[in-house]
This record gives structure tokens, C-alpha cells and sequence, in this order.
């Protein structure tokens, strides 16, 4: 794994989603000498699978290409051509599973080999199922279009992967954008703006469909393979970080000690001796956490300081703004003027 770090604070993914940017500008009239110039990039990097750049880096790129191409919906024409194969080893691993349940459980628990900025959640219900998406850190987003690139993407990957026709329900969090209305069929069933969470919802029995190339033992050995590399990105990081990334979810809020641990795999008591190592322990991690998204949740001004108090866990406002003087010297109210 080779990884190129300017910005020790920023997440980091996997440089093959520069290549299908690329790719995409290409087919805009953009080349890729264009888009990367001024990045620090060469062309020939985006090719290596094993190379993770900033998320930071990224951001920019993706700015740069919807001012390049003038295209404010670029998400859509990146969502239009991300294959399973775009997702390297974790989509190898997820396309020849058993069936889509396998496919997505492979992705919920690997999504961390290809970017620390995202986690994926499978909550699977007896009618209808839900896949939650959720931007890990506030600060370094993909934006409204290249969240809809992603739900776009995964809607038709399912359907490559299977052979069928789904349908199902796109939520998000942001307003419906102006340019929404030149996609709007490309995403195969209804779609909600300004919704608690981003996730695509769609009928269980989905879950219960077999993948058209479902190879059974190769994708034990892919699995396997996901976890090395899962572990390899692991050592390279922080690992109170990581403990914060796993530690909150936007649609079941903050996790456990044990529920943390059960996703890294090891003890409860591993996982404090590992966060002790560093100085740290998992209350401060979860502190650290809150401050962070806090400052942020406020940053949109339009979340009330008691909506923002419950996402984050106090029972009352009161609690969160005693925290919030805590950590900042300054009251949230402060905070906004």
C-alpha cells in the first residue's frame, strides 16, 4: 500500500476514484492532463491501485472538474459510469458473493480499504431494508452531487450485478438542487430532499437475490484479502482516529465501547490497551468526537441547539452548552453570531 500524505488531518481514499474522475471529464472534453494540473498528480498514478492520496486533494479535484466541464451535476455522469470493478478488491470481493445481502455486507465492512471518510450501514427490516451513508468527517464532504453519485452508483451496480430491475427510495439530507431536474430519470424509483439521512431504501427480498457472478470460494479468499488490506490501511492511521470514525453513526448515533471493538474485530480490552498506547481512552476519543461535529452541526445554523444536543447524545441543551464552553471557552450561541 503506498500512501502520499501532505495533510496528517485529512482522510484519505483510494487514488482509483481519480481515475474514473478522469475518465469522466475525458468523455466532456476534458483531459486528464487538465484536470490534474497544479495537483501534485501524474497521470500515471491514477492507475495504481495500491495509492492513497488526501481526501483533501480530492475535494479539489472534483471542484475543479465541475468547473472545467461546467457542470454542476457532475455527480450524475460519475454515478453513470461507476462500475463494481471502480471499487477494486472490495468490489471483486462484493461481486462474487452469494447474493446482494453478501454483496452489501462486504461493503459495509470493508468500505474503510477504500476511504476513511465514509461508513456504510446495512439495517435490514422484514418489508423494506436500508443502506445508510454517512460522510464521516463534516469537513472534508464530497458535496450534494457527488453523494448523489454514490446512491446513483450503488442503485446501478445492483442492477448489473443481479440481471433485474430495482427499484427503491433515495433520501437526502441536502435541499433538491437546481440542476436536479436534468437527472432526475436516471435514478431508478423516487427521491427525497431534506431528509433526517442519506440512505437508499428498497424491499428486503432484494437481500434474498443471487449475483449473476457469484463465485462462492474465490470470494472467501477475496474476503480474506479485504482484510489484510483493511488492516494494512489500519496501521498507516492513527488509531484513536479510526476508533472515531467507527464510534458514531448517523443513523444510530454513538456506539459502545463493545459494539467499536466488535467492528474492529478484537476485545473491548484490546481496544482500551491499543487507545492507551497513543494516551488516549475511549471517553476521550467519544469527547473528541463531539466537539468536533458540534462545531460543525452548528456551522449550518439551520439545526436547532436542541436537535443538535439530542444527535449528539446530551440529555438537554444545558449539558451540551456546559461541553461546548468546555471545549471552546465560548457558549454555542457565541459560537454562531
Amino acid at each position: 500500500m503506498r500512501l502520499t500524505s501532505t495533510n496528517p488531518a485529512s482522510p484519505k481514499i483510494l487514488a482509483v476514484y481519480v481515475g474514473l474522475l478522469v475518465d469522466v471529464v475525458a468523455r466532456l472534453n476534458i483531459s486528464a492532463e487538465e484536470l490534474l494540473e497544479g495537483s501534485g498528480i501524474a497521470p500515471e498514478q491514477i492507475n495504481d491501485v495500491l495509492w492513497y492520496l488526501d481526501f483533501d486533494v480530492f475535494q479539489r479535484l472534483y471542484e475543479r472538474a465541475v468547473l472545467l466541464t461546467n457542470e454542476p451535476g457532475l455527480g450524475f455522469h460519475l454515478g453513470m459510469q461507476m462500475k463494481v470493478s471502480c471499487h477494486g478488491l472490495v468490489g471483486f470481493a462484493a461481486m462474487i458473493g452469494k447474493d446482494v445481502r453478501e454483496a452489501l455486507e462486504v461493503a459495509q465492512q470493508f468500505v474503510g480499504v477504500l476511504s476513511n471518510a465514509f461508513s456504510l450501514l446495512l439495517d435490514v427490516g422484514e418489508e423494506t431494508s436500508s443502506l445508510y451513508f454517512n460522510e464521516i468527517f463534516p469537513e472534508f464532504s464530497i458535496g450534494e452531487s457527488g453523494v448523489m453519485a454514490v446512491a446513483l452508483g450503488f442503485a446501478l451496480m445492483g442492477e448489473a450485478v443481479t440481471g433485474q430491475r430495482l427499484e427503491g427510495v433515495a433520501e437526502f439530507t441536502f435541499k433538491r438542487p437546481d440542476y436536479f431536474d436534468r437527472f432526475e430519470q436516471l435514478i431508478p424509483g423516487e427521491v427525497r430532499f431534506e431528509q433526517p439521512r442519506t440512505r437508499l431504501i428498497f424491499p428486503s427480498k432484494y437481500l434474498d437475490l443471487p449475483l449473476i457472478m457469484a463465485d462462492p470460494m474465490t470470494a472467501r479468499m477475496a474476503r480474506e484479502q479485504c482484510k489484510r488490506e483493511l488492516n494494512a490501511v489500519t496501521k498507516n492511521s492513527s488509531f484513536s482516529r479510526l476508533v472515531g470514525e467507527l464510534a458514531y453513526d448517523e443513523a444510530l448515533g454513538f456506539c459502545t465501547l463493545e459494539d467499536v471493538a466488535d467492528k474492529l474485530h478484537m476485545s473491548p480490552r484490546t481496544l482500551q490497551r491499543q487507545l492507551a498506547q497513543e494516551d488516549q481512552s475511549f471517553s476521550s476519543v467519544i469527547d473528541a468526537l463531539r466537539q468536533r461535529k458540534a462545531t460543525a452541526m452548528l456551522k449550518q445554523r439551520e439545526l436547532s441547539l436542541e436537535s443538535i444536543a439530542e444527535k449528539l447524545g446530551y440529555t438537554d441543551t444545558a449539558n451540551f452548552t456546559r461541553a461546548f464552553k468546555r471545549w471552546t471557552g465560548m457558549t454555542p450561541r457565541k459560537f454562531t453570531d
